[in-house]
């Protein structure tokens, strides 16, 4: 019983939200580098500022998400990893006794 709390409350979550966060990180890397080709092929091409712009925001948009997937990615497997380490230490206080 006391190991049902650990696992249910960080590790199934933690597991979880690497698998998904990590999921949509992948799609946002292939997202950035499709904009980032595109913003290539306009700075080689085109003099029109406008345009210039308009491609390095929407690489820019990429970019933010695939930070905050990372973030979200790593934020997931530091929970997983603590109620891991939860669930570890139980064990041994009660291999202790």
């Amino acid at each position: 019983m006391r190991y049902i709390f650990p696992i249910l409350l960080a590790i199934v979550p933690g597991v979880a939200g690497v698998c998904i966060f990590g999921y949509y990180a992948f799609v946002d890397w292939e997202a950035l580098q499709k904009a980032y080709d595109r913003f290539s092929e306009v700075v080689a091409t085109s003099s029109d500022l406008s345009l210039l712009f308009v491609a390095e925001a929407q690489q820019n948009i990429h970019r933010v998400n695939l930070f905050a997937d990372g973030v979200w990615t790593l934020l997931s497997a530091i929970l997983a990893a603590i109620g891991l380490h939860t669930v570890l230490m139980l064990s041994q206080s009660r291999s202790l006794r």
